[in-house]
């Protein structure tokens, strides 16, 4: 028979998990701000319920790479050094970062040269070096690496420089 603690911060955890995804860190960081509002709760009980969550597969930090890695290059696209730092302060350690990553196909030439034909109109007003300046400077703080970024500046702009004459 599970304490009443227990079973307070499973339905908890439950309902987290419900609306949306946690590294076991957040979960963790989540359950005991949760502990520490609310009385008659056991901090020891926070290790049982993330162990049952990781049995029943709600919580999954290598998958949790693959799928956040998948969802940040189809849905808001950034290079591989933002994702790595953002897995990080959700609290996913290098390894499993660096094994996530390494499961998931991102060419960052291909999506830095998609994101900068969007962004390319709001720069006309400035002259060409500019223009490049500009692109560089949005490329890297997306988070993409340098030879991405020099490759998808060149493919975009050098082919409208010697289009244009500019």
């Amino acid at each position: 028979m599970q304490s009443k603690s227990y079973e307070r911060l499973i339905r908890y955890s439950f309902n987290l998990v419900s609306k949306k995804r946690y590294t076991e860190f957040e979960m963790r960081k989540k359950l005991t701000r949760y502990v520490e509002r609310k009385d008659n709760l056991e901090e020891s009980d926070i290790d049982i319920v993330v162990s049952r969550l990781i049995e029943l597969k709600y919580l999954d930090d290598k998958q949790f790479v693959v799928d956040y890695a998948n969802d940040r290059v189809r849905l808001r696209p950034r290079g591989v050094s933002l994702i790595e730092r953002e897995l990080r302060f959700k609290g996913i350690n290098n390894e499993l970062i660096n094994d996530g990553l390494n499961t998931v196909d991102i060419d960052e030439t291909k999506i830095a040269i998609e994101i900068l034909l969007k962004k390319m109109k709001r720069w006309n007003a400035y002259n060409y070096p500019k223009k490049k300046l500009k692109a560089y400077q949005f490329l890297y703080a997306k988070g993409f690496r340098r030879d991405a970024i020099y490759s998808a500046v060149e493919s975009c702009y050098d082919n409208l420089e010697s289009i244009s004459g500019s």
